[in-house]
């Protein structure tokens, strides 16, 4: 990714972009275009397990990052998702760096894709 892009997601010749930061561009594309995640390839710069669960819900193929946290290995593997990354961590840490990412919190003991996007949409933090 060039820029100050946080995600990019590729479906055919067509490209979103989003400098948001969080599961925020996830969200707006499950909300408003989600057919364009279905099939399509993700180049995201950390996937904790909330995104990797708003990526199977949308049918995301593929997905690059630079880290990765183990649930989020977890959810890929369990959904048969191609994933590609730089660095695996335990957990995704939030932005202060003093303990877990919100996201990562909220959606630790969710299993169900649709169950995760419910929880973050409804949620403060998002």
């Amino acid at each position: 990714m060039s820029g100050n892009h946080t995600i990019a997601v590729k479906k055919g010749d067509k490209v979103f972009t989003s400098s948001d930061r969080g599961v925020k561009p996830l969200l707006h594309l499950l909300e408003n275009e989600k057919d364009f995640l279905k099939g399509a390839s993700v180049a995201d710069k950390v996937i904790g397990k909330a995104a990797a669960l708003l990526m199977v819900l949308g049918g995301v193929k593929e997905v690059h990052t630079g880290v990765i946290s183990e649930p989020a290995v977890e959810v890929f593997e369990k959904h048969n998702i191609t994933f590609f990354f730089d660095k695996k961590v335990e957990r995704i840490i939030n932005r202060k760096g003093d303990g877990l990412c919100p996201m990562e919190t909220l959606c630790m003991n969710i299993e169900e894709p649709a169950e995760a996007f419910e929880k973050i949409k409804n949620s403060s933090m998002k």
